[in-house]
């Protein structure tokens, strides 16, 4: 996962976390009802990280061809220029 993807994932965990506490400290209910807000808050954020996950999963995989593309490329250019160099 690159440095973008998680910052992504760190900003949307610090967000989700600060909402919901804003959430419980400005809204006047009940005991019960506070603890069901917080289930129902994190199951929703459970969601949401899994779908983001899923995203990070799937760029994973998208990026790690070309990646090993370009490693070889990297590799065999190396290659040729230490065998021209070993030649001359």
């Amino acid at each position: 996962m690159n440095r973008e993807t998680s910052n992504v994932l760190l900003g949307f965990l610090v967000g989700a976390v600060a909402g919901g506490v804003a959430a419980l400290l400005f809204a006047p209910s009940s005991g019960r009802e506070t603890r069901q807000k917080i289930v129902d808050g994190l199951g929703h954020t459970r969601e949401k990280l899994s779908e983001e996950m899923e995203h990070a999963k799937e760029y994973a995989k998208t990026h790690k061809e070309a990646v090993k593309e370009g490693v070889h490329e990297g590799v065999e250019a190396y290659k040729r220029a230490v065998g021209k160099e070993v030649k001359a």
